[in-house]
């Protein structure tokens, strides 16, 4: 098999299971966050696109974000129905990207906390108009309705949300790093036959030594 066609394999491997955990995260990890709304309930399935945005990079953290936004819609996992899902990769996609370019220019611990820190804080501003100018409208809000009231818990909830999710994220990337390498199950094929190799050779004959 073609390397690069190997390569591309198992990275849409990594990428198709970072989008099924996040599928399953945000049916299982999912609770309220006081004192906000009840309908602003916080889950987890941000936290596999961050990772992969960490390791391979933005575009790639939006893909595992749309992924998990329009799986979850198909088996019913958006209580909000399609719009939902919508706003999901909105402020998943926006926090991936953002995080994601300011991470790759410099792959360092204070980088990468920087890098969490500030997409939390845009997808936050990104989501006050974006609830403002399309969200609301399409869940059947008039546009002259909508307060500030309205928009500001919306606001504040979402930076809290990444910033928990973030936070997560940077205890975990360090431990799942090596997963995701391309080179991961290789070396470990490698260490097994070395280990099986070494074994071998210590073992006695049968007969034991004859010497």
């Amino acid at each position: 098999m073609n390397k690069t066609k190997l390569l591309n394999t198992k990275l849409l491997v990594r990428l198709s299971l970072l989008s099924a955990i996040g599928v399953l995260l945000f049916y299982v990890v999912a609770f309220r966050i006081p004192p906000f709304p009840e309908h602003l309930t916080y889950d987890a399935g941000d936290i596999p696109g961050l990772i992969a945005t960490c390791a391979f990079g933005p575009l790639f953290g939006v893909l595992v974000q749309f992924l998990k936004a329009f799986l979850g819609f198909l088996v019913g996992g958006s209580k909000a129905g399609w719009v939902g899902a919508f706003a999901n990769f909105i402020a998943g996609g926006t926090m991936a990207f953002t995080a994601g370019i300011i991470y790759s220019r410099k792959k360092t611990k204070a980088r990468a906390m920087l890098s969490l820190f500030i997409g939390s804080l845009v997808t936050a501003i990104v989501m006050g108009p974006a609830n403002y100018f399309v969200l609301l409208p399409l869940w059947g809000v008039p546009q002259n309705t909508i307060t500030v009231a309205m928009i500001v818990p919306s606001i504040l909830f979402t930076f809290v949300k990444f910033m928990l999710s973030s936070l997560v994220t940077f205890l975990l990337y360090k431990k799942v790093k090596n997963f995701l390498e391309e080179d991961y199950f290789t070396n470990k094929i490698k260490e097994k036959r070395i280990k099986a190799g070494t074994k071998k050779e210590k073992e006695p004959g049968l007969l034991g030594n004859t010497e």
